[in-house]
């Protein structure tokens, strides 16, 4: 998970995490814990993120799947 690159694709949608979340169905509290590692985003949740951001397969991948 890379979240300095989620940072930057809801800075550049003028999302912020609490409507980021709120637009994918989950908590605030959750999308934080999902953002920071602690827990991982779910398929369904990435899905999600990709279409209300607009991001490639390969953006997923940079974001989501970094070590």
């Amino acid at each position: 998970m890379n979240k300095t690159e989620l940072d930057v694709e809801l800075a550049r949608n003028h999302l912020s995490i609490p409507k980021a979340a709120d637009a994918i169905g989950i908590g605030k509290k959750a999308f934080y814990a999902k953002a920071k590692g602690e827990s991982q985003f779910k398929q369904v949740e990435i899905q999600r993120l990709k279409k209300l951001l607009g991001l490639s397969d390969e953006r997923v991948s940079e974001i989501f799947f970094a070590d």
